[in-house]
């Protein structure tokens, strides 16, 4: 519970979808109840399959036996047969009950591939705690979680001296972090009074939307959503029997025999009836795919089996008409592969025939080029991929052979182009989107817009998946033409935290630009936190901007002039703040007049009546700033400037003094001031 309250308190909207979803399960157990007074049947089986991740400096430190023990207490406890519910005082004995969840190794993994449902990793860290997600995700020295729609992760770990486990309720965390973490002392066979397994039939109870008895505050009026267990102002330790004064023994006294208290392991023996509806309830209204899983159903391992794995190439857009794919085959079969034929084939017909050869072994897996395909004309298109013919004979699986995927092929535009987004169609043509997680991204809206009525949105507000970048692409380019070359564009964004915070993770926009279609990209424009920010006040509310509340940014272009193609994105890192808003794309090429490429700079119309427009050739390297002095040396207008430039800035002095006028150009080796008569 205390992970949830950080969870909520760093994500506000998490918190009210939550209580929504409480109030759900509450009248969805109040359904069930009705029904069952008259239909008096009790439900079937639920089974779940697991899978452990134990996470040790020593993963064998835990054995085989001692996670098939912990299984076995699981089963026990949920079956409601374990031979210490005998402690259970009478008056409680009518509310003991015995859920229908039942527990099973994982025998296969996400690829369903065999498994032993044990996964062990080697990690450096020494321990981990209550809030540190290093646990869940390889890249950060933990394991990462198989699909949780498919299983039931845990992760077994070294917690330190505070900590037993913790649990996510469903629907409170990114699917990358859902599921239960303990202590690797807590698994049965481990002494002390934790050594019995039970700390992970605690935490499973969370996992299925059970709440501390107690209901984790320290006085009366907090409750678990449970009728049937009495009103308990605190947590209970050891195995004494507490005086509490929410339930004193006078009226019968505290549960504390019930798995979700905080007793030893000895001394939690019971879940009772409305705990039980309520964890059977939750399992098929928020997991239902964990509840329908193969996950624990053995593999049929085949003697021969190739399988067509994943297209790598292309990746969504192609930016030449001929191409050569290029694939992943897994032998998921018991025989080597020696031999293969592979198709590739487009929508028009248009096919390759690659023979490969070499030596796959069981459940290994290769890259494989293909012979090139050719699409007939720009647009969106079908690749088609076929895998036959292993070691010459016939595969015994054909349900993994073939792969399909669109992709698109538009040849290279030349700038100018702009995209102000009003076409409902999006992305628009020639654009398109990159979703790693296939959860929230780019999305047209008319909900804000600088100019028109539609806009690009990142809905970071509801996005979850903290650390995960969406992309969006805009069309192949070539900037061939011209002495300089920008990118300007619309943005507005706010944050719910405060940009003083310390510590906190913001959203971050990126422009990034590819020279190889998308294999590689380099950042150009990076902003987060107070420097991305058009609304610097806190917005606990989903972000909507103001007219005021946009701001026009730009990147240089120039050094990619005569660069051949080029493939330019946003690039969106979630940290679940609030939403960003992009509108009124422009990339344009310019050409410099003789007089400017002279100079450097010019400053234009000089004199003026009303605006001036100052012009870089090149744009400098180390630019800072513009300000404007009048005569008696007061600053009447300054800009801050950056390396990513733009072709020209415009001042405007229609309602200032007539007179002299000095335009200083700070840059990072020194100051240029020119003279500017203003009529």
């Amino acid at each position: 519970m205390q992970l949830m309250e950080k969870t909520f308190k760093r994500n506000p909207t998490l918190k009210s979808k939550f209580q929504l979803q409480t109030q759900q399960v509450q009248e969805a157990i109040q359904r069930r109840n009705a029904g069952a007074h008259v239909l008096r049947v009790e439900g079937s089986t639920i089974y779940i399959p697991v899978v452990f991740h134990i996470v040790l400096k020593n993963p064998n430190l835990v054995t085989d036996a001692q996670i098939q023990a912990q299984i076995d207490r699981l089963n026990i406890d949920y079956a409601g047969l374990n031979p210490d519910s005998t402690l259970i005082p009478a008056r409680f004995k009518p509310y003991f009950a015995k859920p229908n969840i039942q527990f099973k190794l994982a025998q296969r993994n996400a690829n369903d591939e065999p498994s032993d449902g044990i996964d062990r990793v080697t990690t450096a860290i020494d321990n981990f705690t209550i809030d540190d997600i290093r646990v869940k995700y390889a890249a950060l020295g933990g394991a990462d979680a198989w699909d949780h729609n498919r299983f039931f992760n845990v992760w077994i770990a070294d917690l330190g001296q505070q900590y037993l486990g913790y649990s996510t309720f469903p629907n409170s965390s990114p699917a990358a972090e859902d599921g239960v973490v303990i202590k690797y002392t807590t698994l049965p066979g481990n002494p002390g009074v934790y050594g019995k397994g039970r700390t992970l039939t605690h935490e499973t109870g969370h996992f299925f939307y059970l709440y501390h008895i107690w209901g984790d505050e320290p006085d009366c009026a907090a409750d678990d959503f449970i009728d049937d267990t009495p009103l308990q102002g605190n947590y209970t330790s050891g195995c004494s029997h507490p005086n509490d004064p929410c339930t004193p023994d006078s009226k019968g006294g505290v549960m504390y025999q019930n798995f979700m208290d905080y007793t030893d392991d000895a001394c939690m023996v019971m879940f009772t009836l409305e705990q039980k509806n309520r964890m059977e309830t939750s399992a098929n209204l928020y997991r239902p795919s964990l509840v329908a899983s193969n996950g624990a159903d053995p593999v049929i391992v085949y003697n021969l089996d190739a399988a067509a794995k994943s297209i790598n190439v292309p990746l969504q857009r192609i930016c030449s008409p001929t191409f050569s794919p290029v694939i992943t085959v897994r032998n998921p079969g018991a025989q080597t592969i020696t031999a293969l034929t592979i198709k590739a084939t487009l929508e028009n017909g248009t096919s390759s025939v690659t023979s490969w050869t070499g030596s796959l072994a069981s459940l290994k897996e290769t890259s494989v080029t293909l012979k090139a395909v050719t699409v007939p004309a720009e647009g969106v298109h079908t690749l088609n991929v076929e895998i036959s013919n292993p070691n010459g004979s016939t595969d015994e699986n054909t349900g993994n052979d073939v792969l399909t995927l669109a992709f698109q092929y538009y040849a290279a535009l030349t700038p100018p182009y702009k995209e102000d987004f009003e076409n409902t169609t999006f992305p628009p043509a020639r654009w398109d989107i990159v979703n790693p997680d296939k959860d929230i991204t780019w999305e047209r809206t008319t909900l804000a817009a600088k100019t028109g009525n539609g806009a690009a949105i990142m809905r970071n507000f509801d996005y979850r998946a903290n650390g995960t970048k969406d992309y969006l692409r805009l069309p192949l380019m070539n900037l061939a033409t011209g002495d300089s070359a920008f990118m300007t564009f619309q943005l507005a964004a706010a944050a719910v935290t405060d940009t003083g915070t310390a510590d906190n993770p913001f959203d971050t926009l990126e422009v990034l630009i590819s020279k190889d279609c998308g294999a590689t990209f380099t950042s150009l424009y990076k902003k987060g936190g107070k420097d991305l920010l058009t609304k610097l006040k806190p917005d606990s509310n989903s972000y909507k901007p103001t007219a005021t509340e946009w701001r026009k940014d730009s990147v240089n272009l120039t050094p990619y002039l005569n660069a051949g193609q080029i493939l330019l994105a946003f690039a969106n890192t979630n940290e679940h703040e609030n939403n960003i808003y992009l509108d009124d794309v422009n990339v344009y090429t310019y050409s410099a007049s003789e007089v400017l490429k002279t100079k450097g700079f010019m400053i234009t119309p000089n004199p003026t009546s009303n605006r001036i427009t100052i012009q870089f050739y090149p744009y400098p390297a180390y630019v800072k700033g513009i300000n404007i002095f009048n005569s008696q040396g007061q600053q009447v207008a300054s800009q801050k400037l950056n390396a990513a430039g733009s072709s020209g800035y415009t001042f405007d002095l229609s309602g200032m003094a007539s007179g002299v006028y000095m335009v200083q150009i700070v840059l990072g080796d020194g100051v240029i001031t020119r003279k500017v008569i203003k009529r």
